[in-house]
C-alpha cells in the first residue's frame, strides 16, 4: 500500500487555498469570510474522505487477500500501523573487550542466558540463594543478583541500571 496515494493535485491545491483562507481569517474578523472558510473546509474534508474511500476500494478490489488489505487500511487509518523502531545494540563490552559484530553480540547474549539455568543449579547447591535476612522468594532474589552481576559485567551505566531495577 503506497503512502497517501489518494492525494491528488486538486486536493493539494485545495489544501493550499484553505491555508490561505485561514491566514486571511487571522487578520480579519469578516463574518462572510468565516462562513466561506467553514464551508470550504467541510467540502474539502468530504472530498478527502471520498478520495480515500475510492483509493481504498480500488486496493481491496485488486487484492488477493482482501481481509489482510482491509485490516491494513483500518490500521493505517487508526494510526496503529506504525512499526516500532527496534533498537539494535551496536557495541557490547564484555570483560574489557568491545564487540561490534552483530553475530558475535547475539552469540554472547545466547551463551549468557543459556548459562543462567546452570548458574541457578550451581548456586542452589552452594546455598548462595537463601539469605536469612531476605524475606523474598529465592527466584526473585536470584534474579536481582543476576541482574546486578550482569550490569556490572557489561558496564551498564546508572540510569540504565535504575530502569532494570524497576523491572
Amino acid at each position: 500500500m503506497t503512502q497517501n496515494s489518494w492525494i491528488t493535485s486538486g486536493i493539494i491545491t485545495s489544501c493550499r487555498r484553505k491555508r490561505e483562507l485561514c491566514n486571511k481569517l487571522q487578520n480579519n474578523n469578516n463574518a462572510t469570510l468565516t462562513s466561506y472558510y467553514k464551508d470550504y473546509s467541510k467540502i474539502l474534508t468530504k472530498v478527502i474522505q471520498m478520495a480515500k474511500r475510492m483509493e481504498y476500494d480500488k486496493l481491496i478490489l485488486k487484492s488477493c487477500d482482501k481481509a489482510k488489505t482491509t485490516w491494513d487500511i483500518i490500521n493505517k487509518e487508526s494510526g496503529r500501523n506504525k512499526k516500532k523502531k527496534r533498537s539494535v545494540i551496536q557495541t557490547l563490552k564484555v570483560q574489557d573487550k568491545k564487540i561490534t559484530d552483530q553475530q558475535t553480540i547475539a552469540e554472547t547474549f545466547n551463551e549468557y542466558f543459556a548459562a543462567i539455568a546452570e548458574n541457578i543449579n550451581r548456586q542452589k547447591k552452594s546455598n548462595l540463594i537463601n539469605d536469612v535476612d531476605d524475606n523474598r522468594d529465592s527466584h526473585t532474589h536470584f534474579m536481582e543478583k543476576a541482574i546486578i552481576n550482569l550490569t556490572q559485567a557489561w558496564n551498564i551505566n546508572a540510569p540504565q541500571q535504575e530502569k532494570l531495577n524497576e523491572l
